[in-house]
């Protein structure tokens, strides 16, 4: 007899369990964090990952299995995006419950990370006012495919990998706020180190532009 039939309970935490299965994997995790920037070919994936095309359609192929990701075909091109947006606040109660419950996230934080880039002195609505009244430089450090499909309104575009040789187009007589992908994405302290060296007041913000858009629908 179905199991659905039996016992409706199990049936359904099976399907989640499924679901969280395929949250396993840490390749699988960074997938979802780039997807969550901007609809991308499964070649830029794997270039942008450093993985093989075909590991990283085997590990899509996973979460399109479990319902995280859709993809469409345009031509040659595979084209995949996360298939909710609602994807975006469950990685960051996974993230949220890491750092309270684990010990290993949080001492990487407090002592790896947060100290190399202090946080931003505003909260997101006096962020928007600074922004609207020309008081504040917000520096998205994102590739730009990523910029383009989408970015927090008033930011900025200098690749991190480009920002050393156009710091000089970043005014000193303004702070300077950065964000990228995430919360755990490093370009944004890097880019607060590199520009504190060149006497900008620099800061990151807490969150990545899918968060700070998420918050801005809901």
């Amino acid at each position: 007899m179905d199991t659905c039939e039996t016992n409706l309970k199990i049936c359904l935490f099976e399907q989640l369990a499924q679901m969280g299965k395929s949250l396993g994997h840490a390749n699988r995790l960074l997938i979802l964090d780039i997807l969550a920037q901007a609809p991308t070919q499964v070649e830029v994936l794997s270039k942008k990952l450093g993985l093989s095309v075909a590991n990283v359609s085997k590990h899509l192929q996973q979460l399109k299995q479990a319902g995280l990701v859709i993809n469409e075909v345009n031509g040659a091109l595979r084209i995949y995006r996360l298939s909710d947006p609602a994807i975006v606040p469950l990685i960051q109660a996974m993230r949220q419950v890491a750092e309270n419950q684990m010990t290993e996230v949080s001492t990487i934080l407090n002592e790896k990370l947060h100290p190399r880039a202090p946080l931003m002195p505003f909260n997101p609505k006096e962020l928007k006012k600074a922004l609207q009244n020309n008081q504040v430089t917000l520096l998205d450090v994102r590739p730009q495919d990523e910029y383009q499909a989408g970015h927090i309104e008033g930011a900025v575009n200098i690749p991190i990998e480009q920002l050393n040789q156009n710091i000089s187009t970043l005014s000193k007589d303004k702070p300077v706020v950065v964000y990228c992908r995430g919360p755990y994405c490093l370009w944004s302290y890097e880019a607060v180190e590199n520009l504190t060296k060149q006497d900008i007041q620099a800061s990151r913000m807490p969150d990545g532009f899918p968060e700070w858009a998420f918050d801005q629908h809901n």
